[in-house]
């Protein structure tokens, strides 16, 4: 079994709650969404393991997925993207040596539901309409709200909700939104993109998200100390 891959590397966590532990990324090409701040590559014809220090024609097996991730002395393993559970076939199939982390935009429940009971922790969006403009946002909120039911904050797996905050947002759409699966996660945590222009407003969304579950405001830290 093979998958596209851009890049495999070993740095720290620099977003939400698990924030500067170490670990090992797989970080896979390619989404079904286009994000109007997306920073990442969506396809790739190489791979670059800087593991290894091996730049790889794609696709990539999970055998060798495997291999570089069987020794490591990390943390755990995130698998991020692009958007990872266009490959959940692929992820059922690594070796697990580490603890499963997935970063996942949540809009593909089908997916999800293959590797619900191998991954430990869940990153999860739920995406703002004013970042998916092209988007049937009606469709998103449905599929993410699926998505988070399938892997909720449960014994054995901690899942928290990610919502990236552009410069402009409606509070009271995230309100709502937040409500539809604050019984599916351990806390909100909300990130505003890299070189925000107004954080009092991001403040104030935290104080009413509050009433609803514990919300924390945390920035992309890997961006501030200028590490992968």
């Amino acid at each position: 079994m093979r998958a596209e891959i851009s890049e495999i590397f070993e740095s720290i966590q620099g977003e939400g709650i698990l924030i500067g532990v170490r670990q090992i990324f797989v970080r896979f090409a390619r989404c079904n969404l286009a994000c109007t701040y997306c920073d990442t590559a969506k396809n790739s014809e190489f791979c670059m393991d800087y593991i290894s220090n091996r730049r790889l024609k794609n696709p990539i097996s999970v055998e060798y997925v495997s291999s570089v991730i069987r020794s490591a002395k990390v943390h755990s393993i995130s698998f991020t993207g692009g958007e990872p559970l266009l490959y959940a076939d692929f992820i059922r199939n690594v070796e697990k040596f580490k603890p499963f982390y997935l970063e996942t935009n949540m809009t593909l429940p089908d997916e999800a539901k293959k590797i619900k009971d191998i991954v430990d922790f869940v990153a999860g969006d739920f995406k703002v309409r004013e970042a998916l403009p092209n988007f049937n946002y009606g469709e998103i909120i449905e599929s993410t709200v699926r998505c988070f039911k399938i892997l909720r904050n449960r014994r054995g797996r901690l899942t928290f909700c990610k919502i990236v905050l552009p410069n402009s947002f409606d509070s009271d759409e995230i309100i709502t939104n937040a409500e539809s699966v604050k019984d599916y996660v351990e806390c909100f945590v909300l990130q505003p993109v890299f070189g925000h222009k107004n954080i009092e407003i991001v403040l104030n969304l935290q104080k009413k998200l509050m009433d609803i579950k514990d919300t924390r405001v945390i920035p992309q830290v890997h961006k501030y100390l200028g590490v992968r």
